[in-house]
């Protein structure tokens, strides 16, 4: 053993690796970390300077939820191929919870953005702005817009989209997505879509592209895409073919989460 003036109380290390005293007493219990020597008299524990390695190893697998009992023993055994097996084994733990951290942080971000976004414009006005390029995965709907039950309808399709595409290949930049109806307006009458956004990689079979470009746009506290053609009507310089789209803004800084601004979008040169 080393002397004892080189090593560190149970104080000193839960001071120095800001884990605790109690924490430090439960690893022991549990034989996950153990001091390298208790006084026979005063029952003080002691630990070496490396251990606070170890201690800094326990409290990131607790932030990566990965169980205490595989620690058990860990730092004491011999064996080289458990203990590379432990770090490969929770590596895909650790990419797993930065992964979900990514997605946190991003979402937070894209809210605030959107949020701050539309503080700028007031509800019932026209107004333009540039538009990145979209994907939308769309479905043609079977009955009029007045008579779906939107909320089943998103359900629905929502199921579709998961089933057809590979979800699980993309990335954080998916949180926020746009999702709402798409309507074609041709000279032989209108075609509405339910269509939910997709990231440029997916695009294929039944997605429709929107190239970036400024475009004139409107938000609402109630569905208008059926009225669209009025509202934009001084816009649409006499086309008969153009495109709506109405986006279902659940994160606009206006309403409730849960109460969606419609922002509608006029294309036109798209068809």
């Amino acid at each position: 053993m080393r002397n004892k003036n080189e090593l560190l109380s149970i104080g000193e290390m839960a001071k120095l690796t800001g884990a605790g005293i109690q924490a430090l007493r439960y690893y022991e219990r549990k034989n996950i970390l153990k001091p390298v020597y208790v006084d026979p008299y005063s029952g003080y524990r002691y630990y070496t300077f490396e251990q606070a390695y170890c201690v800094e190893i326990i409290s990131i697998c607790v932030e990566l939820d990965i169980p205490l009992k595989e620690l058990a023993g860990l730092f004491d055994t011999d064996d080289q191929t458990r203990v590379r097996n432990f770090f490969a084994r929770n590596k895909e733990a650790a990419e797993k919870k930065l992964k979900l951290h990514n997605l946190g942080l991003n979402l937070m971000n894209k809210a605030l953005k959107k949020i701050e976004f539309n503080m700028l414009y007031k509800v019932g006005q026209i107004y333009s702005r540039e538009i990145p390029e979209k994907f939308y995965y769309v479905q043609p709907c079977n009955q009029p817009l007045k008579n779906i039950n939107r909320l089943n309808q998103f359900a629905k399709f929502q199921e579709e989209v998961k089933a057809r595409l590979d979800i699980d290949t993309v990335d954080e930049s998916m949180v926020l997505m746009e999702y709402g109806f798409l309507c074609e307006y041709l000279p032989n009458g209108a075609q509405y879509y339910v269509f939910a956004e997709i990231p440029k990689c997916l695009a294929g079979e039944n997605t429709i592209n929107i190239p970036q470009g400024t475009y004139f746009f409107r938000q609402d506290k109630n569905s208008k895409i059926e009225a669209a053609p009025k509202i934009f009507e001084q816009h649409l310089e006499g086309k008969d073919s153009y495109m709506i789209i109405e986006v279902e803004e659940l994160i606009s800084g206006k309403s409730k989460i849960n109460e969606p601004i419609h922002e509608l979008r006029l294309i036109k040169g798209h068809l």
